[in-house]
């Protein structure tokens, strides 16, 4: 069964809990991603999404400069590398996550998002539908030509 290492995005963007909301925004921003691990001794303490920031931030009037821990939603479930694809996808739906970061021993190694996996899955379809489509052109080995 494929792991979700391979479905996964590397190197992970991650900010530090202390960062401010603005840091958390700009990050997103120039990782063009929509959640980011909140890290703090390599590990995983937390997870910001762009949505808390709309939501539980700027909704809230928080301002600009308070921390990532403010809105982070703490103790993440996250997936081990070696995870197969149909068990991270199941967490996702599990929980409603659209985003899963993915450790290795405890550590932050890649993120998995619902596009993520989106795309992974539509590609393997397509590798599928060659590997068939070839099979169907091969000629018949046990064929007889009359």
């Amino acid at each position: 069964m494929t792991q979700i290492s391979n479905a996964m995005s590397t190197p992970p963007a991650s900010v530090a809990p202390d960062a401010s909301l603005e840091e958390a925004a700009r990050h997103m921003a120039d990782a063009r991603v929509g959640a980011l691990p909140v890290v703090e001794d390599d590990h995983v303490v937390g997870l910001v999404t762009d949505r808390d920031l709309v939501i539980r931030a700027m909704a809230s009037g928080l301002a600009p400069d308070r921390p990532v821990r403010t809105v982070m939603s703490s103790d993440p479930v996250t997936v081990d590398a070696g995870t197969a694809v149909p068990a991270a996808q199941h967490a996702m739906r599990s929980i409603g996550a659209r985003h899963l970061p993915v450790t290795d021993d405890g550590r932050l190694v890649g993120m998995v998002s619902f596009d993520d996996l989106f795309c992974y899955l539509t590609s393997q379809q397509v590798e599928l539908a060659d590997v068939v489509d070839a099979a169907r052109q091969a000629r018949d080995p046990f064929r007889t030509e009359a």
